[in-house]
């Protein structure tokens, strides 16, 4: 899921504060008229909001990317803020034993604001077969220059235990091994992990790192690629994806030939110990209506073509768009399958999911809808029914801040019967600067 950068998330907690003084008048005018209020608008689709986060149940805010689900139905997350010492947690969300029940939070761990811990983490989470997380936070570690770290957390070995945390790798002030992390982790099967930092590098523009355990139960980060040489992408903006030939793909908020951004891969080499070779596949910006700012996580189709979305360009409204960007003898092919406006949301960040059974992809939108205030979106794309055709967009659920949440900017969770699980990183219930967020549901 994109994760935030700290510009962004300035300007999302100053838009929550607008949204408050707004707030009153429109709570005043329902009392007048003596109506109820209504959280979003949906036709057939169902959206609960499954935990609503404030400092007096949770002591959490801000809940950050989207959400891990286990074999259980358990989800888990990260808040940028609040727990302990206030600086964010991590939290497992649990359904309830009977339908209809409320569904119960636990904060698994507490970062702590001292001792060269994370600060505000701001991934998705990673499992891996034992059951330990791992993620990264964008700032915090080393604190000559508090850069980030990529942390693992432990289940405990009794039912019940504490989640033990450990820093696999804090970013230094050098620079030159990036810093700055602002997306979750992949895994591969030998326990590496690889990730992205927004900053840092050769040309400060970013870097691909690569995080191995050693033999003494040590990690080793290596950096794989810096990002920023001319025409190159840069500042990456969400999450990798492997293919099945271990080549990594993302894709990076600028750069590329029209500097609208770019989507690239990064191919292992062919010998170990060899260099990875990363080349730019598609340059966004150029023209207009490929949209700019590729942000959030890709995925994948049977054939080997991607989809994911822009936060802002598009020949429409200049909102946002989703793309499917399919392989070529040099540069991808582009073909734009929806373009938002208002309405039907803007500026999405989290990417998509893709329903493997149909093809047909879910995403939500920062901003937008058919509630006031426009709080963002989810909205479901589905494919033509004959080859060529037009992809169809519906708009499943419409955010209002009060009570359901606003600014939904994590990717969607979708389990086995097709529920989707997201967080909005503001509005909710009343209780803390911002409101504080909230974990909702959404049946299609």
């Amino acid at each position: 899921m994109l994760t935030l950068t700290a510009s962004f998330r300035t300007a999302v907690h100053a838009i929550g504060a607008r949204v408050r003084t707004i707030r009153v008048t429109r709570w005043a005018c329902l009392a007048v008229l003596g109506l109820v209020a209504v959280c979003g608008i949906a036709s057939a689709t169902t959206e609960s909001t499954l935990f609503g986060f404030t400092l007096a149940k949770s002591g959490a805010f801000w809940p950050q990317g989207g959400l891990l689900e286990d074999a259980s139905g358990n989800l888990y997350g990260a808040t940028e803020g609040g727990g302990t010492y206030g600086v964010g947690t991590i939290f497992e969300l649990s359904p309830p034993a009977q339908a209809g029940g409320a569904w119960t939070m636990t904060t698994l761990y507490n970062f702590q604001s001292y001792g060269g811990d994370g600060i505000t983490p701001s991934s998705e989470l990673t499992m891996d077969s034992a059951g330990a997380l791992y993620g990264t936070a964008y700032v915090g570690g080393d604190p000559a220059c508090s850069c980030g770290v990529v942390y693992k957390l432990s289940p405990p070995a009794t039912l019940g235990g504490v989640w033990n945390e450990k820093i696999l790798y804090a970013f230094s002030a050098a620079g030159s091994d990036g810093r700055l992390p602002n997306a979750a982790v992949v895994l591969d099967a030998t326990g590496a992990l690889y990730g992205v930092t927004q900053r840092g590098g050769t040309f400060d523009s970013g870097v691909i790192y690569q995080i191995a355990p050693q033999s003494d139960g040590t990690f080793h980060e290596s950096v794989l690629y810096s990002f920023g040489n001319t025409n190159d992408a840069s500042t990456p903006s969400g999450p990798l994806v492997f293919d099945s030939a271990g080549t990594l793909y993302g894709v990076a908020a600028t750069g590329g030939v029209a500097n609208g951004g770019a989507l690239y891969h990064l191919i292992p080499p062919s010998a170990t110990g060899g260099a990875w070779t990363e080349s730019v596949l598609f340059s966004f910006g150029s023209p207009t209506s490929s949209g700019n700012g590729p942000a959030g996580n890709l995925v994948f189709d049977s054939i080997g073509n991607l989809y994911g979305v822009t936060s802002a360009g598009g020949a429409k409204q200049g909102y946002g768009v989703v793309y499917e960007l399919s392989p070529a003898t040099s540069s991808w092919t582009q073909s734009i399958l929806w373009q938002f406006d208002r309405t039907t949301g803007n500026n999405p960040v989290g990417g998509l999911t893709r329903n493997p059974i149909d093809g047909s992809l879910y995403g939500t939108t920062t901003g937008g809808g058919a509630t006031f205030p426009p709080s963002g979106t989810v909205f479901h794309l589905s494919p033509p029914a004959t080859q060529g055709g037009q992809w169809t967009e519906a708009t499943l659920y419409s955010f209002a801040y009060f009570g359901d949440g606003s600014l939904p900017s994590g990717r969607l969770t979708r389990d086995v019967n097709g529920t989707l699980y997201g967080t909005a990183l503001n509005g909710g219930l009343y209780g803390c600067d911002g409101y504080c967020g909230t974990v909702f549901s959404i049946v299609p």
